[in-house]
């Protein structure tokens, strides 16, 4: 519940409220009457309960922030800051400038994302400048777009695959944004579509032999643990292995509980190759919370530069999109062994995404198809 704290030597008020992420935060209101802040800590509070529930505002707290609007700019910039309300009041903003004051007040998404949402926006500013939004036209869109996929050495971004698809996507976001701020009537890059075909040729199938000779290459068992959880267990890595607690894993029911950062929980099954990786850590006298409590404060790329070393200690050349191959062995595996619904729900992702980013066609497939039918054709003669 929002409440209001007075400072008692200069009587400075502040309305202090727990804010989109769930974090204690304040705004300094001044020299205002109890009653005056008071009234901005019931409004702020109501704002906070919407945007968490998605329902609209009510009409009394609606007509009280377009008066601060007007009356109040200073505080309605710091409930945009919060994501409260739309961010700031612009007129005519430029596209980058709009992007990036979006990306500063939007506490309430993953790091991940804000790191995508910024590689966007610097994209924007390289290409767009000082453009205003309310001067880009759909045209805008495919030059955009045209110049992502453009080599460098034509004066392009010099993008391939699905990276200036990804870009206009965000892009379009924050122009959605705009629509919402009531800025634009509509979004210019609406119609502008982008190539999101699926690069196959960057798939690899990483066998079991592979994985046992990188985890043979270490004698980290936390490093070993982590790999084990990627290729038998199939998770997101480092995302999904890094938030597992040891109270997820269910040795009686030889279950465990992946506490998923894009879907809801979900249960796989405590399949028995991940047993004694997972028991070697569990034994290996650590105590915490979590079952990676080191390796959970690496980056992303300092554990991607981990497995590169291991793989090439192993003898092998490093293969593309490291982790999220491995995943899609594992899936790949499994669906010749379950039902694809059953296979979903282990792996979180839906039948449409197996399709089209994690299952493989392998060459013994081929293989095996070419034997029955070469059976079937010597049998009928």
């Amino acid at each position: 519940m929002a409440s209001v704290s007075t400072q008692k030597k200069t009587g400075l008020r502040r309305v202090i409220f727990y804010d989109l992420s769930g974090r204690r935060s304040a705004i300094h209101v001044g020299k205002i009457s109890m009653p005056s802040a008071r009234e901005i800590a019931g409004h702020v509070q109501h704002l906070v309960v919407c945007r968490k529930s998605g329902t609209d505002y009510r009409r009394s707290t609606t007509d009280w922030v377009e008066r601060i609007r007007q009356d109040w700019p200073n505080l309605a910039s710091r409930l945009g800051e919060f994501g409260l309300i739309a961010f700031k009041v612009w007129s005519d903003p430029s596209f980058t400038d709009f992007a990036e004051s979006l990306i500063a007040c939007r506490s309430d998404v993953k790091p991940n994302t804000v790191k995508a949402w910024k590689q966007t926006a610097e994209k924007v500013r390289l290409f767009f400048g000082n453009r205003t939004i309310r001067s880009l036209t759909a045209k805008d869109g495919s030059d955009f777009l045209r110049w992502l996929n453009s080599p460098v050495e034509h004066g392009g971004a010099g993008h391939t695959a699905s990276t200036p698809s990804k870009h206009l996507t965000i892009a379009k976001g924050f122009l959605n944004e705009a629509v919402d701020a009531e800025i634009l009537a509509g979004n210019p890059f609406q119609k502008v579509k982008g190539d999101r075909t699926v690069d196959k040729r960057r798939r690899r199938f990483i066998t079991v032999e592979q994985i046992d000779s990188v985890i043979s290459s270490t004698e980290d068992v936390e490093l070993r643990a982590v790999i084990a959880l990627s290729r038998w267990g199939g998770l997101r890595t480092p995302s999904e292995p890094f938030a597992l607690e040891w109270s997820h894993i269910d040795w009686q029911r030889l279950r465990i509980t992946v506490p998923a950062v894009k879907t809801k929980l979900r249960e796989l099954p405590l399949f028995p190759e991940l047993v004694p990786y997972l028991k070697a850590l569990h034994e290996s006298g650590v105590q915490n919370l979590f079952v990676f409590p080191r390796l959970r404060q690496f980056t992303d790329a300092n554990l991607r530069k981990q497995m590169s070393r291991l793989i090439r200690r192993s003898g092998m050349t490093v293969w593309p999109k490291l982790f999220q191959n491995i995943r899609s062995s594992r899936q790949t595996e499994l669906e010749e062994r379950f039902p694809r619904k059953t296979v979903c729900a282990w792996m979180g992702n839906s039948e449409t995404v197996a399709d089209q980013h994690y299952l493989q066609v392998l060459d013994e497939h081929f293989d095996r198809a070419v034997v029955g039918e070469s059976a079937a054709v010597w049998l009928h003669c």
